[in-house]
C-alpha cells in the first residue's frame, strides 16, 4: 500500500493486486517492538538490510509509516466494486489495525524502478483469505473504484502463482504460504490506461521457541505512464528473483 512519493493511481492499483505494499518508498525503519522474554522481537527476524536483492537500498521507513499508508486504500476499497463479487480482498483490512510497533518490524527498499517492503509481526494474516481472492475463479477481478480521486477508474488485476522451491509443502518452518506475481492495468476515466507489476509473498512462520510469526514480503515496478496507447510495465525483478527473496524472508524469521 502507498505512501512517500507515488503515483496516487498506482497506488490504489497495487494495493488491490499485492497486499500491504508501500510504493515508492524504500526504508530500513524497525522500532523497537516489546515482547515476552522468552520470545525474539519481530525486528529481529527481519531480513538485514545487507540480504536485499541485487539493486535495492534501504530508506527509512517505520510501522506507523505502513499502517498510515495502508488505510486510504482500505478505506477506499470498501466502495469499490469488485468483480467477481466474492473476490473481495479482506486480508489487509483485518491486519491493518493490528500493527503496531510492539508487535511488528518492517525493512523498507527502492531500486531504480521498484519498491520492496517486508513485514514481520506476531499479528496473523488470514492467508487462506488472500488464496480464496486470488486464485482460482478469482485469479482475474475487475474493480470499479467508488470514491476518491480515482473514482470511476476500472482496475483489472490478473494473478499468477510464483513456484517457492526453498518452501516446500512439508516444511515444518511454515504453517501456511502463498506467492503470488500480479498484473495490474488501471483504465481512468479519460480512457489513459497505466499497467504495473508486483509480487506479493505471505507466510506463517514457526519458530523453534514455540512462537509464529507473519511475514510478507511485497514488491512492486513502477506504474507506467497513463496513456491512450499503453507502455509496457516494469518488471521489478523475475519471479526466480522473487521466489529466491521470499525464501530468505522466511529462513531469516525462522531462526
Amino acid at each position: 500500500m502507498g505512501v512517500l512519493g507515488f503515483r496516487r493511481r498506482s497506488t490504489w492499483a497495487v494495493t488491490m493486486a499485492v497486499g500491504v505494499l508501500v510504493s515508492g518508498l524504500a526504508g530500513c525503519g524497525a522500532q523497537e517492538p516489546t515482547t515476552p522474554a522468552d520470545h525474539a522481537a519481530p525486528a529481529d527476524l527481519i531480513l538485514d538490510p545487507d540480504d536485499l536483492p541485487s539493486g535495492f537500498r534501504p530508506t527509512q521507513f517505520t510501522v506507523s509509516d505502513l499502517v498510515a499508508g495502508n488505510r486510504g486504500p482500505i478505506d477506499a476499497a470498501k466502495s469499490a466494486e469488485v468483480t467477481p463479487p466474492d473476490c473481495r480482498p479482506t486480508a489487509d483490512a483485518d491486519l491493518n489495525p493490528q500493527l503496531t510497533a510492539a508487535n511488528s518490524a518492517v525493512l523498507g527498499a527502492r531500486s531504480s524502478s521498484a519498491s520492496l517492503v517486508e513485514l514481520v509481526t506476531t499479528a496473523r494474516r488470514d492467508i487462506e483469505a488472500d488464496i480464496r481472492v486470488t486464485t482460482g475463479r478469482c485469479a482475474t477481478t475487475t474493480t470499479v473504484v467508488g470514491s476518491g480521486n480515482l473514482r470511476g477508474a476500472r482496475i483489472v488485476t490478473r494473478y499468477s502463482e510464483v513456484p517457492t522451491p526453498g518452501i516446500g509443502t512439508d516444511d515444518r518452518r511454515v504453517g501456511q504460504s502463498l506467492a503470488l506475481r500480479s498484473m495490474v492495468s488501471t483504465t481512468l476515466p479519460d480512457g489513459a490506461t497505466s499497467t504495473q507489476v508486483g509480487y506479493a509473498g505471505y507466510a506463517l512462520v514457526e519458530r523453534p521457541d514455540g512462537s509464529s510469526v507473519t511475514v510478507q514480503l511485497t514488491v512492486s515496478g513502477d506504474a507506467s505512464p497513463a496513456s491512450r496507447t499503453p507502455t509496457p510495465p516494469v518488471e521489478p525483478m523475475t519471479s526466480a528473483a522473487f521466489a529466491d527473496a521470499f525464501g530468505d524472508a522466511v529462513e531469516a524469521a525462522h531462526n
